[in-house]
């Protein structure tokens, strides 16, 4: 419906998007990265998690056409996380030249967006936007929920990401999860 590239091979089911952001970035860590870029304004429960699993946070100011990708590329950050389709807790959404610009910084800097589909599905005010996977499935990771749709305490959700990445997500969290609810996921 929001124009997603997910094939089986790149969806990882998780326990809700907080799971998956954070086994996603200790992977970068592993990979080496060092800095995520993060909205400016974020949310603040999430900053301590990201910062647990080992990486710098650096801020980049959101207006009214969403995140400032010249501001994010004058950071170190090869790693940004967004909230593109209701940025939380602005409620901007990503303009189309803004999400081109990060598509373009990305392919250039040879990096990586987390794509928190925040409430993507909740517009009143306009049809919702396309994920901005689907116009960059080799460079986006995608995170979603039904926590708002039908039941945060179900812990749902998932990753969509490149094989590459998905099949290192599923070892990841066979390693660190050893108590997820096995028939709510399946």
């Amino acid at each position: 419906v929001r124009a997603a590239h997910a094939g089986p091979e790149q969806v990882v089911v998780m326990n809700g998007v907080a799971q998956g952001i954070a086994a996603a970035v200790r992977l970068l860590v592993e990979d080496g990265h060092r800095v995520l870029a993060v909205e400016d304004p974020a949310s603040v429960r999430q900053l301590p998690m990201l910062e647990a699993a080992g990486i710098r946070v650096v801020r980049v100011p959101v207006d009214r056409d969403g995140l400032d990708v010249d501001a994010l590329a004058r950071t170190r950050a090869r790693a940004v996380l967004v909230t593109p389709a209701h940025q939380y807790p602005t409620g901007v959404v990503l303009a189309p030249q803004r999400r081109a610009a990060l598509v373009a910084w990305a392919r250039k800097s040879d990096a990586v967006i987390l794509e928190d589909d925040y409430d993507a599905e909740f517009r009143y005010d306009r049809d919702p936007v396309g994920c901005m996977q689907g116009i960059a499935p080799e460079r986006v990771v995608l995170f979603g929920s039904v926590s708002k749709s039908l039941a945060p305490a179900m812990r749902l959700g998932w990753v969509v990401a490149p094989p590459h990445m998905a099949e290192r997500l599923r070892a990841y969290r066979a390693r660190t999860d050893l108590g997820h609810p096995v028939v709510e996921q399946y």
